[in-house]
């Protein structure tokens, strides 16, 4: 923003431009004051205003200091007044007279149940002596006041605003009874196989607990000792007992085993806690001879799950391990650290959610959003999925990938890709996908920064420019600009950090040569195809083609 931009700003676009900026900047807060001046011709009274943000001198405190200052016929009216309008100037309120001299006095007293203890500390007239802070101790001393005194109330009570106030000066503790033993159980029996509620009342019949994951010496219940409690005190220093708490014993059954101090149980194996009577044991495979629906809910175990039948709609399997389903997904969520192996098909309406730290093995995918560590092992179609594999995408069989997007680290490899209705496809090999994820979320974050770095230097620049024209500026702009040229400089150097970033993003993306894309059938128009950083749109049927990145470009060889 140039200096003739500036000038030709009107006062709205100004405002505008201020405002934003305090969106980042926070004004600096002052309270009013007021002030109490003994002349010969008489009594002045000056009350300044506060701050655009601070507080106003109140009328009551105003009156408080006319008493303890012993100023004689005041005029109220006037008094009243000169609160209301805030003027800055020394007003007459009183006819001339001499300012009492009196030395400053401190009082103490304590209440009934000597769990408090109140300070008044009274200041001086004329020319007294002012209280000191050793004056006060002395006052608390006198009275046995010698705990929970609290130092912020003595440096509050010396300060002018606050003399006269009854201040807490010191405050006892009340007694802490002991807690009582508590035996917390990890796995808990009494929530298996029972619908989780939810805060407006209704009922979760996906979530039914029914299994209960430990790992080998994982504690499955912990006893926290009772505790004898804490004493309190008065503020005289004297001690109010406390009740110890009760203890309850910690019982181990089968395969569980106490620690040394008997204070937790431990598992002995991974799997799933199964509790029959008192008997606990651990399995670290769960199979499930049906399908998973309404009767076994979601199902969260940190083994291996085999499932017999189906992953029926709506529901979750998420398995620190392997998953191996007999039946269908159908549109259903699975995640697993280990491999997936789907002996039918994932069918979904774009609902289904496959996330495999391995390779995932299944016949068909229609309609799913599927991502994997390693391969994706497709017996005969991927069909309007989005399929992200870290190695590779192979489909045998009929070959047939149609819609969608399919990505792969290193290959993709099938027999016909779209088709004759030029169904838009898109393939990409060459990068990892995460990769491209992470480019794409940084690219926003980095257009977001520029547009909070645009608002920052316009503000800086006008109020600068008003620093100039004006030769200073008020209080609470010079704050703004203040936190605002703070901001900016943060913004410019996150923007810095982003950019390289994107830039070593850039570079793997465009050093990206080993993808591959191999269709031993053909690959009709409406196919869009991704190599590294190179790209090409499919206008004409690529029969038997070996599609690579040579150079930045896509080069088309036969299939081999």
């Amino acid at each position: 923003m140039s200096e003739d931009t500036l000038k030709n700003l009107t006062q709205q676009d100004m405002e505008k431009i201020l405002e934003r900026a305090e969106d980042v900047a926070n004004d600096v807060l002052e309270s009013g004051k007021m002030q109490l001046q003994f002349r010969p011709d008489g009594v002045y009274l000056t009350v300044t205003p506060p701050g655009e943000n601070g507080l106003a001198v109140s009328l009551e405190q105003v009156f408080r200091e006319l008493e303890l200052r012993g100023v004689q016929n005041a005029d109220s009216r006037k008094v009243q007044q000169i609160v209301r309008e805030m003027k800055g100037i020394p007003e007459l309120i009183a006819p001339p007279q001499q300012e009492p001299e009196e030395d400053g006095h401190v009082t103490v007293e304590i209440s009934k149940n000597k769990m408090e203890a109140y300070l008044t500390v009274y200041p001086p007239r004329g020319k007294g002596k002012p209280v000191t802070r050793d004056d006060i101790r002395k006052a608390l001393a006198d009275n046995n006041v010698v705990y929970g005194i609290q130092e912020n109330v003595i440096n509050s009570a010396l300060k002018s605003g606050q003399m006269g106030e009854v201040l807490t000066v010191a405050a006892g503790s009340e007694p802490v009874d002991g807690e009582n033993a508590v035996i917390e159980y990890k796995v808990n029996p009494s929530s298996v196989g029972k619908p989780e509620e939810l805060i407006d009342g209704r009922v979760d019949f996906y979530n039914l607990h029914l299994i209960q994951n430990v790992e080998p010496g994982e504690v499955l219940a912990v006893k926290t000792p009772a505790q004898p409690g804490t004493p309190g005190y008065t503020v005289t220093g004297e001690e109010i007992s406390a009740k110890p708490g009760k203890d309850v014993q910690l019982a181990a059954g089968k395969n569980v085993e106490l620690s040394d101090d008997n204070n937790a149980a431990v598992a002995a194996a991974r799997g799933h806690v199964v509790i029959a009577g008192n008997k606990i044991s651990v399995s670290n495979i769960y199979e499930i001879n049906g399908d998973v629906d309404f009767n076994t809910g979601n199902v969260e175990f940190s083994g291996t799950v085999i499932v017999k039948g189906s992953v029926r709609e709506g529901f979750k399997i998420v398995a620190d391990g392997d998953v191996e389903v007999m039946g269908n997904i159908s549109d259903g969520v699975v995640e697993c650290s280990g491999t997936l192996k789907v002996k039918n098909g994932i069918v979904g309406r774009n609902k289904s959610r496959i996330k495999a730290g391995g390779s995932v093995f299944t016949r068909f995918i229609e309609n799913t959003v599927l991502e994997s560590g390693m391969d994706v092992m497709v017996g005969e179609a991927i069909m309007h999925s989005r399929v992200h594999a870290r190695k590779s995408v192979v489909v045998a069989g009929k070959g047939v990938i149609v819609g969608g997007v399919i990505r792969a680290g290193e290959e993709i490899n099938c027999k016909t890709v779209g088709s004759s209705m030029a169904t838009v496809t898109e393939l990409e090999t060459g990068v990892n996908p995460d990769l491209r994820r992470r480019y794409s979320f940084l690219s926003k974050e980095k257009q977001a920064k520029e547009v909070d770095l645009d608002k920052a230097e316009k503000a800086v620049k006008l109020l600068k420019y008003l620093e100039q024209t004006q030769g200073t500026l008020p209080e609470d702009k010079r704050a703004i600009l203040a936190r605002v040229t703070k901001v900016q400089g943060e913004l410019i150097r996150e923007l810095e950090e982003l950019k390289t970033c994107l830039e070593d993003i850039e570079t793997q993306i465009q050093q990206s040569e080993r993808g591959r894309i191999k269709v031993h059938g053909v690959i009709h128009p409406g196919v869009k195809v991704t190599i590294g950083s190179a790209m090409m749109q499919v206008y004409d049927d690529l029969p038997f083609v070996t599609l690579t990145n040579v150079m930045g470009e896509i080069k088309i060889n036969p299939y081999k």
